[in-house]
Order: C-alpha cells, then sequence, then structure tokens
C-alpha cells in the first residue's frame, strides 16, 4: 500500500514541477523561454503529464 501512495505522489510532483516550470520558463523575464508562446507551454505540459503518469505506474505495468 505504501508504494502505491509513494508513486501517486511522485508522479504529481514530477507533473507539477515540469508543468509549472515551463510556464515560468515562458513567462518570467530571463528565462530563455520568454515569448515562447502557446505551443511551447502545450508541449511542456503533455511531456508533464507523459513524465508522471510514467512514474507513478506500478513496475509491473511497465
Amino acid at each position: 500500500m505504501g508504494s502505491i501512495f509513494f508513486s501517486e505522489f511522485m508522479g504529481t510532483t514530477l507533473l507539477l514541477l515540469l508543468g509549472l516550470g515551463v510556464g515560468a520558463n515562458v513567462s518570467l523575464a530571463g528565462a530563455k523561454g520568454k515569448g515562447g508562446g502557446w505551443l511551447l507551454v502545450n508541449f511542456g505540459w503533455g511531456l508533464a503529464v507523459f513524465a508522471g503518469v510514467y512514474a507513478a505506474a506500478p513496475p509491473e505495468r511497465i
């Protein structure tokens, strides 16, 4: 039961870290992705969702 909660925690952490990171990259003035637009944000969130789901999947399902 503990491994289920840990994998869910890791998946949620990755989703938020990567998703909010791409938002900060596009909106902050000193970042390299400033003005990247909505397409960069969508691709970043898509990859964040993929990484979160992959991290939260139980090892026997991969």
